[in-house]
């Protein structure tokens, strides 16, 4: 019968315990890895406040991000029968619905270039649109909608955390939750 050698068991001893700590270190900073990341996910939300009084009615759409980190705008449109466009209401209100500018007005609007960053707890009016009480329904027929829960204006937006590695779709439209894209 062999004799065990002391020496090899502890050798062994030493290697197990060795590449098992390895293992532990790689699977804690893959977790390490992945909370980091979550600590930092944005979630842009859309809000549309529609409000005003007797005579002027006021629609107003905001982006916001409710997320933990920064947003990264990838890329953001209005989509008007199946066709995107740069986000500028004024500019597509002319071309495509020059009579939206006649029943009312637009005494704010913004545009957002693809980096536009917004921070966390950050809303941004995109526009906002009065219109004279008397002219709503003119308006919802010109448009084609039958009534305010129909959104006349659709934007949808891409956009990325700062480690740029997961994009999400968020429209104001028909989405609830953000949607994973692959870019």
């Amino acid at each position: 019968m062999k004799k065990i050698n002391t020496d090899r068991i502890l050798g062994i001893s030493a290697m197990i315990i060795s590449i098992l700590t390895l293992a532990i270190f790689i699977y804690q900073t893959d977790i390490m890895r992945v909370q980091s990341k979550l600590s930092v996910k944005p979630r842009l939300d859309f809000t549309t406040n529609l409000g005003g009084n007797d005579s002027i009615i006021s629609y107003q759409e905001v982006i916001e991000n409710k997320g933990l980190g920064p947003a990264i705008v990838d890329s953001i449109y209005f989509v008007y029968k199946d066709k995107r466009y740069v986000l500028d209401i004024e500019n597509l209100l002319k071309k495509e619905l020059p009579k939206v500018l006649e029943y009312g007005y637009l005494p704010q609007h913004a545009t957002m270039a693809r980096g536009t960053t917004l921070s966390p707890n950050e809303e941004r009016p995109i526009f906002t649109y009065h219109i004279p009480a008397s002219k709503l329904d003119s308006l919802y027929g010109y448009l084609g909608i039958p009534n305010a829960d129909e959104n006349p204006f659709p934007i949808e937006v891409i956009y990325t955390s700062i480690y740029e590695d997961e994009f999400w779709k968020m429209d104001n439209d028909n989405l609830n939750q953000p949607i994973k894209v692959d870019k």
